[in-house]
């Protein structure tokens, strides 16, 4: 594999770009937004007809986004965690882009690379945004890489600021 040189220095991942690159991290993020947004628009008695959610059914509505928010929140604060370990716990090295698939607003990358001695193949689910779209395959990549999961690697320059 050609050369790539890599910063050692410790870099923290912004929280923004993890939300706005990660997929996972951004659907948990924007569910419960969009959850809320309904139920807030749907509430009061905005037509002639009445409300579009009627009185008796308003506590399951909210009951319903209040489960979707604790679900999101999980999801969010789980995938903060993991990124912000690897990147303080991770080992750096050099990959490879093997793939680069967008569909919409979503894609997957997936990226190989030699970690102690072993090849490994990661994919990530990421948000489609300039950062993601301006992947090309064959691009070599600094990856952050799990040392107790070596099959799990972050491209490392998506969640930096």
């Amino acid at each position: 594999m050609e050369r790539l040189p890599l910063d050692h220095t410790p870099r923290k991942p912004s929280i923004r770009r993890i939300i706005w690159t990660d997929y996972p991290a951004f659907y948990a993020t924007i569910t419960p937004l969009v959850a809320w947004i309904v139920l807030l628009a749907w509430l009061p008695d905005w037509r002639g007809d009445g409300a579009v959610i009627s009185v008796s059914s308003r506590p399951f509505f909210i009951t319903l986004a209040a489960i979707v928010t604790v679900v999101g929140l999980s999801v969010l604060l789980y995938r903060l965690w993991l990124i912000f370990k690897l990147f303080r716990l991770g080992a750096q090295v050099r990959g490879k882009i093997a793939s680069v698939e967008m569909r919409r607003d979503r894609g997957w990358v997936e990226f190989f690379y030699i970690f102690e001695h072993k090849e490994y193949t990661a994919r990530i689910e990421v948000h489609r945004n300039a950062q993601t779209r301006a992947l090309k395959v064959g691009e070599l990549a600094a990856l952050v890489v799990d040392r107790s999961r070596p099959q799990r690697a972050f491209i490392r320059d998506l969640y930096l600021h």
